[in-house]
């Protein structure tokens, strides 16, 4: 098939299927392994890796297919969207088989833990360590901002294996199980009142050499795959961490599927759909405002246009590539967002200050909005991927060029020293 033109056949294929397997009296569990087995959780991917061969955007008509016939949707969340491609390119096939499967079928559910607090917007600066130690590793550090940290069972882990190399050469990629002595994740209220991110400290704890991705060293090159994944992720529109979670803690596992078709995704209140956008505009009163009708026909060209976008990425992804036209979708989404709620507070007015109800979700997605310029590499980082990978400028200069992560610390160090 083409990269982005899918089959007329396809929602007479997904009906049928549903119509002989869909069945709410079966665990969200037994549900998600059908859905898996059957290549519907990714159906992007080809048959040998779990899926259907079918082109990228396949994946949200088929979500959708399933939602219209009152089935539960195929599992979702960072797993899918980051880990498994990146251990499908850059992983084993033991690998590949212990745990892109548990992936596809709702098993596990996945973290990053990528960010931390000394490193900020330069990933490459992490200094969480793994140690080799006989056939494991021992990981010592600390890892922040991790969406989802206390409800996975995996995470993504960059760590520092080799200090004496320059700093992006001496980082490895793990597949980490964080239920283990040694890790304690500490979640981080945000000012919506809910929990997404999380503190993560790693004191000793413990990763099976078998769970390397991509070979010693060679995180960044990996990394580079799971950032890919990510940003043409969020600029799609995706990004979230799934509905309902995947794996053991979220507790969907253990329900009838039918009764968890028919709840809510509880992210829905930091999303401002543009047909919420209209409706809200009609209920205000507000659409015949040339005003309005003017910033909601500019965010419907930045939807359109970061569409348009989202599909040159996920062609270039399904042939290998993972350029910067990824860092393109994620700035355009953190645009559509931003104008989103921008809009959505505009059609409110004062009145959001004490907003209950159904007027309390875009407050929600307003007080969330900001996040958008940050997770998934900030805006100003993936402005500089553009413009030294797209339209050639100098690289920003480094003063640790041509040091080893080591002697850059212990400069930074001296540094420090000298000032107090």
């Amino acid at each position: 098939m083409s990269d982005s033109v899918v089959s007329p056949d396809l929602d007479e294929t997904v009906r049928g299927w549903l119509d002989e397997n869909w069945d709410p009296g079966l665990s969200v569990e037994d549900w998600w392994q059908k859905v898996g087995r059957a290549g519907w959780a990714a159906p992007h991917f080809s048959p040998e890796e779990g899926g259907r061969g079918m082109p990228r955007n396949a994946d949200a008509r088929v979500r959708s297919i399933f939602a219209e016939h009152g089935a539960l949707r195929p599992p979702g969340g960072l797993g899918l969207l980051m880990a498994a491609p990146t251990i499908l390119r850059h992983g084993t096939e033991d690998q590949i088989d212990r745990h892109v499967t548990p992936i596809l079928e709702g098993r596990t559910n996945w973290c990053q833990l990528f960010s931390e607090p000394g490193a900020g917007s330069d990933l490459a600066g992490l200094s969480t360590r793994a140690e080799r130690d006989g056939d494991r590793w021992i990981i010592t550090g600390q890892k922040v901002w991790s969406s989802m940290a206390h409800e996975s069972d995996y995470g993504m882990l960059l760590a520092r294996t080799d200090p004496d190399q320059p700093k992006h050469g001496g980082i490895s990629w793990f597949a980490f199980a964080l239920d283990q002595p040694g890790v304690t994740v500490r979640p981080l209220r945000e000012m919506t009142g809910e929990i997404m991110f999380n503190e993560v400290f790693f004191d000793g704890a413990i990763c099976e050499d078998r769970d390397l991705i991509g070979g010693m060293n060679n995180g960044w090159a990996v990394t580079q795959s799971t950032l890919f994944f990510e940003r043409t992720g969020i600029g799609a529109g995706g990004g979230h961490a799934g509905f309902p979670k995947p794996g053991p803690k979220g507790g969907a596992l253990g329900r009838l599927a039918g009764d968890a078709a028919g709840d809510e995704p509880e992210d829905r209140y930091r999303i401002v759909a543009f047909p919420h956008l209209i409706e809200l505009a009609r209920r205000t009163g507000r659409h015949e405002d040339p005003i309005v009708r003017d910033k909601l026909a500019r965010l419907w060209s930045f939807i359109q246009t970061g569409a348009w976008n989202a599909r040159r990425a996920k062609a270039e992804a399904r042939h290998g590539g993972g350029g910067a036209i990824g860092s393109i979708s994620k700035i355009a989404q953190t645009r559509i967002v931003k104008l989103s709620v921008e809009i959505a507070m505009d059609l409110i007015g004062a009145e959001g200050l004490v907003a209950e109800g159904e007027e309390a979700r875009f407050v929600d997605a307003f007080l969330f909005a900001p996040a958008s310029s940050i997770y998934g590499g900030t805006d100003e980082i993936q402005r500089n991927i553009c413009a030294e990978r797209i339209l050639g400028l100098p690289r920003e200069e480094r003063a640790d060029k041509g040091l080893t992560f080591a002697e850059s610390t212990r400069r930074q160090q001296s540094m420090r020293g000298a000032r107090a």
